[in-house]
């Protein structure tokens, strides 16, 4: 699994500086550093995109992503900032809020002249040297735009209009005439999308990615064969697509990477079209029923086990879906918990370090409340606490599952998780033995947690006597009360130890 190098830990304590307004720059920053650190500053707080107003003399950035941002609500003045910048790859966010400036005057829709936006943004210099742009697929916009774009950033190679509508207005037919030199697009989560026609006009393209697109007919599908460059292509979640791709007898000349993670191709469909495509390198069938299927020759990842989660989970991470990875790691918890005494030492302290990684790399609150619900549930926590010292890394570890609790909103799964919340807290005080050392903050943390959360799920009083009272028996009320140093926590303890 990938870690932060020095340079990205160096960006985000820049970009966190910049947002507390406690650090000036006094000189101009390289393209790269000024790329990191703009992209942490806008996953920060998206909605502070001015910031780039002042320090646009130090900051030498050429590449802007608004998507991941999902609080930044770009306006006409965030419009007219990044003209100040030598862009040459930029992706747009939601601009719903921009139709009123920049209207549609020859409709009654809620469509956007995304025409007269373009030219507002990009100085002359970024509309020679744009070859990456990125526009919410969402969002209606001028008939015949795709012409009119082709000509204001002419040297235009990769284009993401995810979650496109697709209409009479909007055809993929009229995209790819109008931008015949794209190497790379990518129209996953398309809506009304029946057909990949005019595909075949992208003689250059090298990767598309069209992840979640079905199609009624296998007949959409055909094209793909006119594609004689294309070496990458991503239909992960789109259901039958291999299935549909091997009807109508696809053949992909020059394919080295096929992504049909989260589908229900067979094996018997995958090695077919292994058949079918000689140049293939590797495959990607992260959750799909082919979880053993080996191919020679081939870079295969699938399996949910230990051998291949953290190659997984990396490549989760380097293509932007590592909310997908809690499917994974369920899929792995569920093989290994049937016999968790069967896991070495070893293989645990992998898994703990996946799941510490996705819970840290994540933004997504439900993502990392199933991904640590899925690992506490499958038994494979409470098996290495049994046979391991007490360490400060555990109590890092429930300290986070912690957190994740606070900040999941699904109500429903709150009571399940508290138990599990309170199995840890107890699994802590059951260290408690002559010899181990529990620092006294540790067992403030117990302590504060417990009371916090039968005062909020009452039900859950038995049980936090016990840990209370747990603790207690082994400190004494002296060390107890000189830990909590607080009168009102005290005095909930108190009551909590006159219930045991």
């Amino acid at each position: 699994m990938p870690f932060p190098t020095l340079s990205e830990l160096a960006a985000k304590a820049v970009a966190e500086g910049i947002l507390n307004d406690t650090l000036s720059l006094d000189y101009a920053l390289d393209t790269k550093s000024s790329n990191t650190i703009v992209q942490k500053l806008l996953d920060s707080d998206g909605d502070k995109y001015k910031i780039l107003e002042v320090f646009k003399n130090k900051l030498n950035v050429t590449k802007i992503d608004f998507r991941r941002s999902m609080d930044c609500k770009i306006d006409a003045e965030g419009v007219r900032i990044l003209s100040n910048f030598n862009l040459d790859s930029l992706d747009f966010g939601d601009l719903s809020q921009l139709i009123d400036k920049y209207p549609d005057n020859s409709s009654n829709n809620d469509t956007l002249d995304i025409v007269f936006l373009l030219m507002r943004a990009l100085n002359n210099y970024s509309r020679r040297s744009l070859i990456h742009l990125g526009l919410p697929g969402d969002q209606e916009f001028i008939g015949g735009w795709e012409q009119e774009v082709s000509k204001i950033v002419p040297n235009l190679q990769s284009m993401d209009i995810s979650a496109a509508i697709f209409n009479e207005r909007f055809q993929l037919s009229n995209l790819c005439i109008s931008f015949p030199n794209l190497l790379v697009l990518d129209i996953s989560l398309a809506d009304s999308l029946s057909t990949l026609h005019g595909i075949k006009n992208l003689e250059k393209l090298q990767k598309l990615s069209m992840c979640f697109v079905d199609f009624d007919d296998s007949d959409g599908y055909k094209e793909l064969s006119e594609l004689k460059n294309l070496k990458y292509l991503d239909v992960s979640g789109s259901d039958f697509s291999i299935r549909d791709m091997l009807a109508v007898r696809v053949r992909m000349e020059a394919l080295e990477f096929l992504d049909c993670s989260i589908t229900s191709v067979t094996e018997y469909e995958l090695e077919e079209f292994v058949k079918n495509h000689p140049s293939l390198r590797t495959i990607v069938a992260i959750c799909t029923p082919c979880n053993t299927t080996a191919s020679s020759g081939i870079k295969v990842l699938n399996a949910p086990s230990l051998n291949s989660m953290s190659e997984c989970l990396e490549y989760l991470f380097l293509t932007d879906r590592i909310n997908m990875a809690s499917n994974f790691m369920k899929d792995v918890f569920e093989n290994l918990q049937s016999s968790p005494e069967n896991v070495g030492i070893s293989e645990l302290r992998q898994i703990k370090n996946a799941v510490i990684f996705v819970l840290r790399e994540s933004v997504d609150p439900e993502n990392n409340f199933w991904t640590a619900m899925w690992y506490l549930e499958s038994g494979l926590f409470w098996y290495e606490l049994s046979i391991s010292l007490f360490s400060m890394d555990i109590f890092e570890r429930i300290n986070l599952f912690y957190n994740v609790f606070n900040a999941n909103e699904m109500t429903e799964y709150q009571e399940e998780y508290v138990g599990l919340i309170f199995l840890m807290l107890g699994f802590l005080v059951n260290y408690m033995a002559p010899g181990i050392l529990i620092p006294d903050r540790v067992l403030k943390f117990v302590i504060e947690k417990t009371v916090e959360l039968v005062d909020e799920f009452q039900d859950y009083k038995p049980q936090g006597s016990q840990t209370i009272s747990k603790a207690e028996k082994f400190m004494g009320r002296d060390q107890l009360q000189k830990i909590i140093g607080n009168s009102e926590l005290m005095r909930k303890v108190q009551e909590l130890l006159n219930i045991a």
